[in-house]
């Protein structure tokens, strides 16, 4: 079990698989360097690439809002003062977030090391911390924390998030005094980081919470420091030891359990693998992290190299995040993503906004991404980046113009018929027809995911106005000022030849290969191709791009 993949197994193909679940995929040109080059090859470009340096935000400061902040705490200012500087302070919070999710998404898109990216993402849900409470600077900081930490000893990670500013904001550990210790963290520390539920007393929650007393945030700089004023240094019985034991202590304690192992493990193989691992398989997991004495690098690289990992019961078998579904449409497909406001709208919409968990619990994943106003926002969605998103199309005020530039609207005989195509397969994808999605969404069927507050400007629909479609006119108007796209929409130039244009066939598994990251069965491949003939050969740049969309509006395109 946990035996390496053998090399006669290693293909263009396995080399996508590695670099979707290791990262957000790749060029098909790629795959193929990788595939003559090795497996071992790939995982130690993966695993030993150092993330490139990158400015932090121009506001990523510790007293950037002290201005305000002082104004608001001066005893001369009025309460109507007051309120207006808090606006203020709260719509300079909303832009800083806001330019914080760009920042962050353009690192997972454009990094040298995506696995150091996809840690990041995967701890970022694990050590949930949201901006509803939090500072635009400390989620700043803890995001740095976490990048710096993904890939090194999970003992490290863990005591450098107990010492994290925004952790100890979050969850109230930076106010626990020794008379009155606060028991939010010492909780969230076993149940949701370490342990998981039913593998701690009500006892070891008290002893720890006294253990972490003393952890402030001092100074303009925002640092963290042990306070012994404020520490509980009397013995504690934890988890069955005792002693005068601090928080460090009390996390080796922790991993000292069996349970830990297990624990980490098997999230980390549901988040790269697929869900439910068996209990063999899980035992298996836990001793290999065991034996590595929690280095991460050498862990994932026997997980990332495994012949489960590689199994048919892995590939295709995880529901894209809404992260991963816009990082990998502009990574691979240079699908360019709305900055701003904008793209926090889309996030919202699709059910995950970075830095906004919907609780302590972080996202759930897996088939919660998937219900009807997700899944159509997706479809949507995917049709508004090919073609270039326009302002209106998420959300915001429309571009100023005398009149209104169509949507690309093909000729009715030759058209992929993208409406009915997506509502076809949205259906087929609700009811668990097969040859769709594999899963079944009748359970998640009651509306959109919670969305976080918005960290921007005002709310605005769930889903973007539909566009009509133009009159025809015998006389065409004077050409109107268009509107000015937020986007630029696919580079159908980037993966289509002249050449390749002129075969049907060939286009579509040029396309294939990119989008999906491999060559889809014959039955699905066909059926783009009887999609594709109904346009004029050789192609042109719109009928590459509706035959693009058409892939990305299959249920097959929602997995990785």
């Amino acid at each position: 079990m946990l035996s390496p993949l053998p090399p006669d197994y290693w293909s263009a193909e396995a080399a996508a698989h590695l670099a979707l679940r290791a990262g957000f995929g790749q060029m098909p040109d790629e795959s193929k360097k990788w595939s003559e080059q090795g497996m071992e090859a790939m995982l130690n470009h993966l695993l030993q690439t150092p993330p490139d340096y990158v400015a932090p935000p121009d506001w990523a400061y510790p007293t950037r809002d002290e201005d305000l902040v002082q104004r608001i705490r001066n005893p001369t200012t009025t309460s109507e003062e007051k309120a207006q500087l808090q606006r203020d302070l709260n719509i300079r919070k909303s832009e800083h977030m806001a330019d914080l999710i760009n920042w962050w998404t353009q690192r997972m898109v454009r990094s040298p090391a995506p696995l150091v990216e996809k840690m990041t993402l995967f701890w970022h849900g694990h050590f949930a911390t949201s901006a509803d409470k939090v500072s635009a600077y400390r989620m700043w900081l803890q995001n740095e924390t976490i990048r710096r930490y993904a890939l090194s000893n999970f003992s490290t990670l863990v005591k450098a998030i107990s010492c994290d500013p925004a952790m100890l904001n979050w969850l109230d550990l930076g106010s626990s005094q020794k008379e009155h210790p606060n028991e939010n963290f010492a909780r969230e520390l076993m149940e949701l980081f370490t342990l998981g539920e039913g593998h701690y007393t009500e006892d070891d929650v008290k002893a720890a919470a006294r253990a972490f007393t003393g952890y402030r945030v001092v100074g303009p700089a925002e640092e963290f420091r042990f306070v012994a004023a404020q520490f509980d240094p009397s013995d504690k019985t934890f988890l069955g030891k005792t002693g005068p034991w601090r928080g460090d202590q009390i996390i080796d304690i922790i991993l000292s359990q069996p349970q830990c192992a297990k624990f980490i493990a098997t999230k980390i193989w549901r988040f790269f693998a697929y869900e439910d691992p068996a209990p063999p398989l899980v035992d298996a997991l836990a001793d290999q992290l065991l034996r590595c004495k929690y280095e991460l690098k050498p862990f994932m690289k026997i997980v990332l190299s495994s012949q489960e990992f590689f199994s048919s019961q892995a590939r295709k078998s995880i529901i894209k995040s809404p992260v991963q579904f816009l990082v990998q449409g502009q990574r691979t497909l240079g699908l360019p993503l709305p900055i701003g406001q904008s793209l926090v709208f889309i996030y919202r919409q699709l059910g995950q906004t970075p830095f906004y968990p919907p609780n302590v619990k972080g996202w759930d994943g897996g088939k919660s991404w998937i219900n009807t106003a997700t899944l159509t926002y997706r479809y949507d969605l995917a049709r508004e980046l090919v073609y270039g998103v326009l302002p209106e199309q998420v959300g915001l005020p429309k571009a100023p113009s005398a009149t209104p530039t169509p949507s690309p609207t093909p000729v009715v005989n030759k058209s992929l018929a993208m409406e009915s195509s997506m509502e076809e397969m949205a259906i087929r994808a609700m009811t668990g027809d097969p040859g769709s999605m594999r899963v079944s969404t009748e359970q998640n069927s009651g509306g959109p995911t919670k969305n976080p507050p918005n960290p921007g400007t005002p709310a605005h629909n769930n889903s973007p106005a539909p566009q009509k479609k133009p009159e025809p006119q015998v006389i065409p108007p004077p050409a109107p000022t268009p509107p000015t796209r937020l986007t630029t929409g696919f580079p159908a130039g980037r993966f289509v030849s002249p050449d390749d244009r002129k075969d049907p066939r060939r286009v579509v598994e040029k396309l294939s290969l990119s989008i999906f990251q491999a060559t889809p069965d014959a039955v699905l491949l066909d059926k783009f191709e009887k999609a594709a003939v109904l346009n004029t050969v050789p192609f042109d740049d719109h009928a590459i791009r509706e035959l693009a969309t058409l892939m990305m509006t299959t249920p097959s395109y929602q997995l990785c």
